[in-house]
């Protein structure tokens, strides 16, 4: 049966050019295709597999590849929303069932509801406040909405607003629950809808977990490398260095080393009625000098969405002061903790750079994992805390830090974080050199040939055992002798070899146990650290 059909087929190939829509098929004895998958061309036409059969592909489907061009990416075409969220060199694309879609031109001009897809409905009226990659926006009742064209036919001319996903004429807004001057947008209890170009080097949709990897929406392995830019956290409230570099070079520098994504460290303070950045140059950064806290990471999270970089945003302390044993303190409570996230998760949903949240950076001293008491078990607060995010922004990685400095994750064995959204759970160990902290493991003799099992130990199993993803948040070091090089060799090569994801910490020079990337002039780059880390670099994304 099958040499038959592949006679035939050969036969065919000597006939003449296609009739129109499969009527060559039906000429030689074949039915037309169901379907538009082409197994096989020739002369006649364009040849498919249905019900172990050739069959023809109908000439409608020229027209329907060329319509839904994402298709040939992986991906559907959207069905109903018009709402460009990314725009790369493919064409634009929307979100709909929480996964990417090409959005057809056609469709897009027909005036549908397109702020649906992004959680806000359409205007009834035609008042345009703001604007952005998606489209102009309104505000009715007490609720952003997407403005339809095609049933508004004012022309008036709308003030140009920042693409920044918040407004700056002045006044004030509610952020997070507490009052923030500087970035208001005249609209109580609001922000806009924020946005970030894109390029062909962002991931299209978002990230889940399968077993001890992390993938992309379609279920490709993705290695995470990158760096925190540390500065939110501190009584700056904003990454250091913006006094001697542009925010454009510093990404640059990052993007260009190979790097694919930052950890952004924050403060609850950062919310706090009248916080302001500090020490953000006029000259280097002049689009920046006046922002505030909030409009400070929107601009660096659109700089790497532009850049092609992912970030994921670290609560590194509740005060700008220290570090916190626990996840709250008397100034910001558990429910202050939870209200921020939510806040920054609504903020960012629907932005393909953003690609989750890590919890509480350390908490250590009266912290527990597993002993039930719930003012200081970390487990039962990260879970309380992730599905919080999740009720607000499913798509988002959920970062659980272990409980002490160094991340001990020996207790998910027993105790594992358990979200209502499994697949979306990423354990996070720090892992610094002797200079950092001093250990026993570092003063024994076959040190460092010795920390393989010790990780295994610490953190590894997770991972060797499939149980989920690890990433090791913070590992840094000043290599200030042969064996320190030796222990982030070797960390790099375990990491590489068991698929392990890592933030280097950090961009920054002036981080005084470990120093950074770059030097003190905050633009050449250390070329004795940045190569050791090269072999774990995953410049785009997948493994």
């Amino acid at each position: 049966m099958v040499f038959k059909t592949i006679i035939s087929l050969a036969m065919m190939s000597f006939i003449g050019k296609a009739i129109g829509s499969c009527d060559f098929a039906k000429k030689d004895g074949f039915n037309c295709c169901n379907g538009c998958t082409v197994t096989y061309t020739d002369a006649s036409g364009k040849w498919g597999v249905e019900n172990n059969q050739w069959c023809g592909i109908d000439s409608s489907c020229d027209a329907k590849s060329a319509t839904c061009w994402s298709a040939a990416e992986g991906f559907p075409c959207c069905s109903t929303t018009t709402a460009v969220v990314l725009t790369d060199s493919k064409g634009k694309w929307g979100i709909e069932n929480n996964n990417w879609c090409g959005i057809v031109e056609s469709a897009a001009a027909d005036g549908s509801c397109w702020a649906t897809s992004q959680g806000y409905p359409c205007c009834t009226g035609c008042d345009a406040i703001y604007t952005d990659g998606s489209g102009k926006w309104g505000f009715e009742n007490n609720n952003w909405c997407g403005i339809v064209d095609s049933q508004c036919n004012s022309q008036q001319q709308q003030p140009q607003q920042p693409d920044n996903g918040s407004q700056q004429n002045g006044g004030s807004q509610q952020n997070g629950g507490s009052q923030q001057t500087g970035g208001g947008s005249g609209v109580s209890g609001q922000t806009a809808p924020g946005w970030t170009p894109g390029n062909d080097q962002v991931l299209p949709g978002y990230l889940s977990t399968k077993g001890h990897n992390i993938v992309d929406s379609k279920g490709r392995k993705v290695q995470l490398s990158g760096l925190s830019w540390f500065g939110g956290e501190t009584t700056n409230l904003s990454p250091h260095g913006l006094w001697a570099n542009s925010l454009a070079n510093f990404i640059k520098i990052v993007k260009d080393n190979g790097y694919n994504h930052l950890r952004y460290p924050w403060t609850n303070e950062m919310f706090f009625e009248g916080a302001k950045t500090q020490s953000v140059d006029q000259v280097n950064n002049p689009d920046l000098a006046d922002l505030s806290p909030l409009e400070i990471m929107d601009a660096v999270i659109n700089e790497c969405g532009k850049a092609g970089l992912k970030v994921y945003l670290d609560r590194h302390r509740p005060l700008s002061g220290g570090q916190s044993e626990l996840w709250y303190v008397d100034e910001v409570d558990e429910a202050k903790w939870i209200e921020d996230w939510q806040f920054l998760a609504k903020r960012y949903k629907g932005n393909p750079t953003v690609i989750g949240a890590d919890l509480h950076n350390e908490p250590h001293g009266k912290a527990c994992w597993g002993c039930g008491e719930e003012e200081r078990d970390w487990r039962l607060a990260a879970e309380r805390c992730g599905n919080a995010i999740h009720e607000v922004n499913p798509d988002w990685l959920i970062i659980v830090e272990g409980n002490d400095h160094y991340g001990m994750l020996k207790g998910v064995k027993e105790f594992p974080v358990r979200l209502n959204t499994p697949n979306k759970l990423v354990y996070s160990a720090h892992d610094y050199d002797k200079n950092v902290h001093m250990q026993d493991w570092f003063k024994e003799a076959d040190f460092p040939d010795n920390m393989p099992p010790i990780w295994d130990d610490k953190w590894g199993y997770i991972v060797k055992e499939d149980i989920a993803p690890v990433l090791i948040g913070e590992f840094g070091s000043l290599l200030r002798d042969a064996t320190d090089v030796k222990w982030l060799s070797n960390l790099i090569d375990y990491m590489k070899e068991n698929e392990v994801h890592w933030t280097f910490w950090c961009l920054n020079p002036n981080s005084g146990d470990t120093e950074g990337i770059l030097g003190y002039d905050w633009k050449t780059v250390n070329t004795k650290k940045d190569g050791i880390l090269t072999p774990g670099k995953a410049p785009n994304f997948l493994l």
